[in-house]
């Protein structure tokens, strides 16, 4: 299945069932009156959160969500039955937007639901009410009322869906940094992964669970180049999905140092984050350089060297060969509790 992260979809509540305008006729019983039942109630539409979703795929494919409409009264004063709800299941994470058309033609946007957990169901459009039979409107002056009241009818809306994934982790890196080397050494994602640039043209998440059984969540956010801010490369059709990660994880390949300075090759990234969103650039970053198994020991010493004299706290490891992995999720972990304040 395809992760699509954005769908406009139409969405229509059930109209209520109409009243029932019906006179009671039984032999030897002149005078029985009306006897018209109520209509049932349209069906409402509620969105629910859900962690068995990844995707809002199946949204381009289905555009139109349109619940059932209310039974009708009937006779004898027997009343409509209700439509049934329609419950759609939205991945977690999933922001909802009202779109409404303004009288100058141009479209708003309103926010009018965050699915930001499992289970969380909002109403977004609700049934119609039924129409009252013609036994409500019996009365001194008029005992035998021909009419009853229509159904009301239900809303209709048209619905933007935005994904923004949310993870415990965000690893944040160049094209071609071993992100998802690490995330399918670290759990059980399966990314693609090859030894060329932007093999990742969606996020991946993957899971760790500890002795505990507790789970820590990892995104691998698509490589970001230079200009991602402003919409280059794959630019911020992912940089959104950083925003609800709790803190990331920043990989720079060994291939990607400024051997005289290590720490700069984090800059430019980091100003991207900063350009994109300033709350985004003050996240808490682990930081790590990759691909180790690349260097001779020498070099290898040297960078350390360097890293250490600015006085930055950095991991190195070899996602490929899992050298230093251990030592960078323990670190993961620390961070994560440190953030829910264990």
């Amino acid at each position: 299945m395809r992760f699509v992260d954005e769908a406009t979809i139409l969405v229509r509540s059930g109209k209520g069932g109409n009243g029932c305008a019906s006179l009671h006729r039984e032999a030897n019983v002149p005078k029985g009156g009306p006897d018209g039942g109520d209509g049932g109630r349209g069906g409402d539409v509620i969105f629910r959160g859900t962690v068995r979703l990844m995707s809002l795929y199946d949204f381009r494919l289905h555009r139109h969500y349109y619940a059932k409409n209310g039974q009708s009264g009937m006779g004898r004063d027997r009343y409509g039955k209700a439509a049934p709800t329609l419950m759609v299941d939205l991945p977690v994470g999933t922001l909802v937007y009202e779109m409404v058309e303004l009288e100058d033609g141009s479209i708003q946007e309103k926010l009018i639901a965050d699915l930001v957990e499992d289970g969380t169901e909002v109403v977004i459009c609700k049934g119609g009410d039924g129409g009252r039979g013609n036994l409500h409107f019996k009365s001194s002056v008029n005992r035998t009322p021909r009419f009853a009241e229509p159904g009301w009818p239900g809303e209709e809306k048209q619905i933007r869906l935005e994904l923004k994934i949310l993870a415990d982790v965000g690893l944040l890196g160049l094209p071609n940094a071993g992100k998802s080397t690490f995330i399918s050494q670290v759990s059980a994602a399966k990314p693609k992964i090859a030894a060329y640039p932007f093999t990742t043209l969606h996020p991946n998440l993957g899971v760790i669970e500890n002795d505990e059984f507790e789970r820590m969540v990892i995104a691998d956010i698509p490589g970001l180049i230079e200009g991602a801010s402003a919409g280059l490369g794959l630019g911020i059709t992912f940089l959104k999905h950083v925003e609800r990660t709790r803190f990331l994880v920043h990989i720079l390949a060994a291939e990607d140092l400024n051997r005289d300075n290590p720490a700069d090759g984090y800059d430019m990234l980091n100003q991207e984050l900063h350009e994109y969103s300033p709350e985004l650039a003050q996240k808490t970053q682990i930081r790590v350089i990759n691909k180790i198994d690349t260097l001779g020991d020498d070099e290898l010493a040297e960078i350390r060297s360097k890293v250490e004299g600015t006085g930055q706290k950095v991991f190195f490891i070899s996602a490929l060969t899992g050298q230093g992995v251990d030592k960078l999720v323990a670190e993961m972990w620390r961070t994560l509790a440190f953030i829910d304040g264990k």
